[in-house]
Protein backbone atom coordinates (compact mmCIF):
# COMPACT_ATOMS: atom_id res chain seq x y z
CA UNK A 1 0.00 0.00 0.00
CA UNK A 2 1.14 3.62 -1.14
CA UNK A 3 2.38 5.13 2.46
CA UNK A 4 0.24 7.94 2.53
CA UNK A 5 -3.13 5.92 2.23
CA UNK A 6 -1.81 3.89 5.02
CA UNK A 7 -1.09 7.17 7.24
CA UNK A 8 -4.51 8.53 5.84
CA UNK A 9 -6.01 5.22 6.81
CA UNK A 10 -4.91 4.19 9.70
CA UNK A 11 -7.52 4.48 12.82
CA UNK A 12 -7.58 3.01 16.27
CA UNK A 13 -9.67 0.01 15.78
CA UNK A 14 -12.37 -1.06 18.90
CA UNK A 15 -14.11 -3.61 17.22
CA UNK A 16 -12.29 -7.17 16.04
CA UNK A 17 -13.80 -9.89 14.27
CA UNK A 18 -12.52 -12.16 17.57
CA UNK A 19 -13.02 -15.10 15.31
CA UNK A 20 -10.63 -14.29 12.52
CA UNK A 21 -6.64 -15.54 13.23
CA UNK A 22 -4.04 -13.40 11.83
CA UNK A 23 -1.57 -15.02 10.81
CA UNK A 24 2.20 -15.32 11.92
CA UNK A 25 3.55 -14.32 9.35
CA UNK A 26 1.66 -11.16 9.58
CA UNK A 27 2.89 -10.59 12.52
CA UNK A 28 6.44 -11.14 11.81
CA UNK A 29 6.22 -8.53 9.08
CA UNK A 30 4.82 -5.74 11.57
CA UNK A 31 7.80 -6.71 13.93
CA UNK A 32 10.70 -6.48 11.32
CA UNK A 33 9.22 -2.96 10.57
CA UNK A 34 9.29 -2.23 13.81
CA UNK A 35 12.91 -3.33 14.05
CA UNK A 36 13.94 -1.14 11.21
CA UNK A 37 12.35 1.74 12.25
CA UNK A 38 14.80 5.01 13.92
CA UNK A 39 16.22 5.24 16.71
CA UNK A 40 18.83 7.83 18.07
CA UNK A 41 21.85 6.18 18.80
CA UNK A 42 20.71 2.84 17.38
CA UNK A 43 19.85 2.01 20.78
CA UNK A 44 16.63 -0.18 20.18
CA UNK A 45 15.83 -0.11 23.80
CA UNK A 46 12.23 -1.92 22.69
CA UNK A 47 11.52 -4.84 23.63
CA UNK A 48 7.77 -6.72 23.03
CA UNK A 49 6.45 -9.83 23.62
CA UNK A 50 3.43 -11.06 21.22
CA UNK A 51 0.68 -12.73 23.26
CA UNK A 52 -1.58 -15.13 20.96
CA UNK A 53 -5.08 -14.93 22.86
CA UNK A 54 -6.41 -18.41 21.77
CA UNK A 55 -3.26 -20.30 23.20
CA UNK A 56 -3.48 -18.32 26.73
CA UNK A 57 -4.78 -20.81 29.62
CA UNK A 58 -8.03 -19.58 30.25
CA UNK A 59 -6.70 -18.34 33.95
CA UNK A 60 -3.81 -16.55 32.45
CA UNK A 61 -5.97 -14.85 29.84
CA UNK A 62 -8.68 -13.97 32.70
CA UNK A 63 -6.01 -12.43 34.47
CA UNK A 64 -4.47 -9.86 32.07
CA UNK A 65 -7.96 -9.43 30.59
CA UNK A 66 -8.38 -8.17 34.04
CA UNK A 67 -5.80 -6.13 34.88
CA UNK A 68 -6.40 -4.10 31.65
CA UNK A 69 -9.77 -3.71 33.01
CA UNK A 70 -11.33 -5.83 30.01
CA UNK A 71 -10.83 -2.89 27.33
CA UNK A 72 -13.35 -3.94 24.88
CA UNK A 73 -10.88 -4.51 22.11
CA UNK A 74 -8.68 -6.03 24.50
CA UNK A 75 -10.88 -9.17 24.71
CA UNK A 76 -11.58 -8.97 21.52
CA UNK A 77 -8.11 -8.85 19.57
CA UNK A 78 -6.95 -12.35 18.49
CA UNK A 79 -3.38 -10.82 19.09
CA UNK A 80 -1.65 -8.65 21.89
CA UNK A 81 2.26 -7.61 21.52
CA UNK A 82 2.71 -6.42 24.59
CA UNK A 83 5.66 -3.36 24.40
CA UNK A 84 8.48 -2.61 27.21
CA UNK A 85 11.34 -0.06 27.38
CA UNK A 86 15.00 -1.62 29.05
CA UNK A 87 16.36 1.63 30.58
CA UNK A 88 19.49 -0.49 30.74
CA UNK A 89 19.28 -0.28 27.04
CA UNK A 90 19.63 3.58 27.05
CA UNK A 91 22.57 4.15 29.66
CA UNK A 92 26.01 5.78 28.69
CA UNK A 93 28.16 2.56 27.92
CA UNK A 94 25.10 1.49 25.55
CA UNK A 95 24.91 4.77 23.34
CA UNK A 96 28.95 4.50 23.44
CA UNK A 97 28.71 0.53 22.26
CA UNK A 98 25.66 1.29 19.70
CA UNK A 99 27.91 4.26 18.09
CA UNK A 100 30.94 2.52 17.68
CA UNK A 101 28.84 0.31 15.51
CA UNK A 102 27.78 2.92 13.44
CA UNK A 103 31.01 4.39 12.97
CA UNK A 104 32.25 1.07 12.13
CA UNK A 105 29.52 0.68 9.01
CA UNK A 106 29.89 4.23 7.87
CA UNK A 107 26.31 5.20 9.09
CA UNK A 108 28.11 8.13 11.45
CA UNK A 109 30.59 10.00 9.59
CA UNK A 110 34.56 10.81 10.49
CA UNK A 111 33.98 13.55 8.85
CA UNK A 112 32.49 15.41 11.30
CA UNK A 113 34.45 14.21 14.11
CA UNK A 114 32.99 10.88 15.19
CA UNK A 115 35.83 8.65 15.92
CA UNK A 116 36.11 6.00 18.86
CA UNK A 117 38.18 8.05 20.62
CA UNK A 118 35.87 11.19 20.35
CA UNK A 119 33.26 9.14 21.48
CA UNK A 120 34.85 6.91 24.25
CA UNK A 121 35.83 10.45 25.39
CA UNK A 122 32.57 12.09 25.23
CA UNK A 123 30.57 9.48 26.95
CA UNK A 124 33.53 8.31 29.73
CA UNK A 125 35.35 11.09 30.47
CA UNK A 126 32.65 14.15 29.76
CA UNK A 127 34.97 15.82 27.34
CA UNK A 128 33.97 18.02 24.53
CA UNK A 129 32.76 16.62 21.41
CA UNK A 130 34.61 17.92 18.44
CA UNK A 131 32.62 20.39 16.04
CA UNK A 132 30.43 18.59 14.02
CA UNK A 133 29.19 16.06 16.41
CA UNK A 134 26.19 15.98 18.77
CA UNK A 135 27.13 16.83 22.33
CA UNK A 136 27.00 13.52 23.65
CA UNK A 137 29.49 14.74 26.37
CA UNK A 138 27.30 17.32 28.06
CA UNK A 139 24.62 15.12 27.77
CA UNK A 140 25.52 11.49 28.20
CA UNK A 141 28.26 11.17 30.77
CA UNK A 142 26.66 10.84 34.16
CA UNK A 143 23.00 10.66 32.58
CA UNK A 144 20.93 9.83 35.30
CA UNK A 145 19.04 6.35 35.91
CA UNK A 146 15.57 7.99 35.37
CA UNK A 147 16.67 10.02 32.11
CA UNK A 148 17.61 6.68 30.52
CA UNK A 149 14.30 5.41 31.25
CA UNK A 150 12.55 8.33 29.95
CA UNK A 151 14.85 8.13 26.67
CA UNK A 152 13.98 3.94 26.59
CA UNK A 153 10.45 4.81 26.81
CA UNK A 154 10.46 7.62 24.22
CA UNK A 155 11.99 5.77 21.58
CA UNK A 156 10.15 2.93 22.32
CA UNK A 157 6.69 5.21 21.68
CA UNK A 158 8.23 5.71 18.23
CA UNK A 159 8.66 2.10 17.59
CA UNK A 160 5.13 1.17 18.55
CA UNK A 161 3.79 4.41 16.29
CA UNK A 162 5.82 2.77 13.19
CA UNK A 163 4.44 -0.80 13.91
CA UNK A 164 0.58 0.72 13.78
CA UNK A 165 1.48 1.79 11.27
CA UNK A 166 2.87 -1.88 10.02
CA UNK A 167 -0.34 -3.40 10.59
CA UNK A 168 -2.57 -0.86 8.73
CA UNK A 169 -0.56 -1.61 5.36
CA UNK A 170 -1.05 -5.77 6.17
CA UNK A 171 -4.91 -4.80 6.07
CA UNK A 172 -5.05 -5.16 9.55
CA UNK A 173 -7.16 -3.23 12.64
CA UNK A 174 -4.93 -2.16 15.19
CA UNK A 175 -4.75 0.01 18.27
CA UNK A 176 -2.65 1.18 21.17
CA UNK A 177 -3.81 0.18 24.35
CA UNK A 178 -2.69 1.16 28.17
CA UNK A 179 -0.74 -2.20 28.95
CA UNK A 180 -2.55 -2.51 32.68
CA UNK A 181 -4.21 -0.45 35.28
CA UNK A 182 -1.56 1.08 37.33
CA UNK A 183 -1.56 -1.26 40.58
CA UNK A 184 -1.30 -4.32 38.18
CA UNK A 185 1.61 -3.38 35.93
CA UNK A 186 4.00 -5.75 37.88
CA UNK A 187 1.26 -8.57 38.10
CA UNK A 188 1.47 -8.49 33.92
CA UNK A 189 5.56 -7.96 33.71
CA UNK A 190 5.30 -11.36 36.01
CA UNK A 191 2.85 -13.15 34.03
CA UNK A 192 4.95 -12.57 30.95
CA UNK A 193 8.49 -12.93 32.33
CA UNK A 194 9.68 -9.06 31.51
CA UNK A 195 12.48 -8.07 33.32
CA UNK A 196 11.68 -5.89 36.45
CA UNK A 197 13.45 -2.56 35.36
CA UNK A 198 11.73 -2.95 31.85
CA UNK A 199 9.02 0.38 31.62
CA UNK A 200 5.31 -1.03 30.55
CA UNK A 201 4.91 1.35 27.04
CA UNK A 202 1.74 -0.01 25.23
CA UNK A 203 -0.44 -2.73 24.25
CA UNK A 204 -0.77 -3.06 20.83
CA UNK A 205 -3.79 -4.85 19.91
CA UNK A 206 -3.67 -6.53 16.05
CA UNK A 207 -6.75 -8.31 14.48
CA UNK A 208 -9.36 -8.07 11.55
CA UNK A 209 -11.26 -4.97 11.78
CA UNK A 210 -15.15 -5.60 12.78
CA UNK A 211 -15.90 -1.75 12.02
CA UNK A 212 -16.17 -0.33 8.64
CA UNK A 213 -13.07 0.22 6.52
CA UNK A 214 -13.31 3.87 7.29
CA UNK A 215 -14.05 3.23 10.67
CA UNK A 216 -16.41 6.54 11.13
CA UNK A 217 -13.78 8.67 9.27
CA UNK A 218 -10.44 10.40 10.14
CA UNK A 219 -10.38 11.28 14.05
CA UNK A 220 -9.91 14.98 14.80
CA UNK A 221 -6.76 17.23 14.88
CA UNK A 222 -5.64 20.59 16.15
CA UNK A 223 -5.34 23.25 12.84
CA UNK A 224 -1.77 22.77 10.86
CA UNK A 225 -1.38 26.09 11.75
CA UNK A 226 -1.72 25.89 15.43
CA UNK A 227 1.07 22.64 15.42
CA UNK A 228 3.82 23.84 13.03
CA UNK A 229 6.17 27.56 12.71
CA UNK A 230 8.17 29.08 10.17
CA UNK A 231 11.15 30.48 11.71
CA UNK A 232 9.95 31.13 15.47
CA UNK A 233 7.59 30.21 17.28
CA UNK A 234 4.01 31.43 17.15
CA UNK A 235 4.57 32.50 13.16
CA UNK A 236 2.19 29.98 11.47
CA UNK A 237 3.56 27.85 9.02
CA UNK A 238 1.74 28.31 5.88
CA UNK A 239 -0.49 25.92 4.30
CA UNK A 240 -0.56 25.54 0.56
CA UNK A 241 -4.22 24.55 -0.36
CA UNK A 242 -2.80 23.17 -3.28
CA UNK A 243 -1.14 20.66 -1.03
CA UNK A 244 -4.15 19.80 0.48
CA UNK A 245 -5.71 18.92 -2.72
CA UNK A 246 -3.09 16.81 -3.89
CA UNK A 247 -3.06 14.77 -0.52
CA UNK A 248 -6.46 14.21 0.05
CA UNK A 249 -6.28 12.27 -4.05
CA UNK A 250 -3.49 10.59 -2.57
CA UNK A 251 -5.31 9.19 0.24
CA UNK A 252 -3.95 10.97 2.99
CA UNK A 253 -6.51 13.45 3.87
CA UNK A 254 -9.95 12.09 3.81
CA UNK A 255 -13.35 12.92 5.57
CA UNK A 256 -13.69 13.81 8.88
CA UNK A 257 -15.34 11.46 11.44
CA UNK A 258 -18.35 11.06 12.08
CA UNK A 259 -19.63 9.69 9.11
CA UNK A 260 -22.98 9.65 8.04
CA UNK A 261 -24.11 6.13 9.71
CA UNK A 262 -21.35 6.15 12.58
CA UNK A 263 -23.62 5.56 15.38
CA UNK A 264 -25.96 3.44 14.09
CA UNK A 265 -23.37 1.04 13.09
CA UNK A 266 -22.11 1.55 16.57
CA UNK A 267 -24.88 0.61 18.47
CA UNK A 268 -25.35 -2.41 15.93
CA UNK A 269 -21.32 -3.73 17.09
CA UNK A 270 -22.34 -3.34 20.64
CA UNK A 271 -25.27 -5.46 20.24
CA UNK A 272 -23.60 -7.77 18.84
CA UNK A 273 -21.13 -7.93 21.18
CA UNK A 274 -23.70 -7.76 24.27
CA UNK A 275 -22.66 -3.71 25.80
CA UNK A 276 -25.35 -0.96 26.29
CA UNK A 277 -26.20 0.48 22.61
CA UNK A 278 -27.70 3.50 23.84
Amino acid sequence: MDFLQVVGDRRSIRWYKTWEKVSSDKIQRILEVARLTTCPGNLQPWRAVVVDRDELEEKTREELLSASNWQGGHTQAPVWIYWYADPLRARPESFATKLLELIDVGATPRAYGCSPESVKGAIEKGTEAPEGMPPIGEGLHGLPTEISAVIAASETVGACAVAVLAAVNEGLGTALHAIARPSKQERVKEILGVPAQCVPVWLQLVGYSLESPKAGGQRPREPFEDLFFKGKWGIPYERNQGVVEQLKKEGLLQAQAPLPGRFEELRYLARMYGYPSD
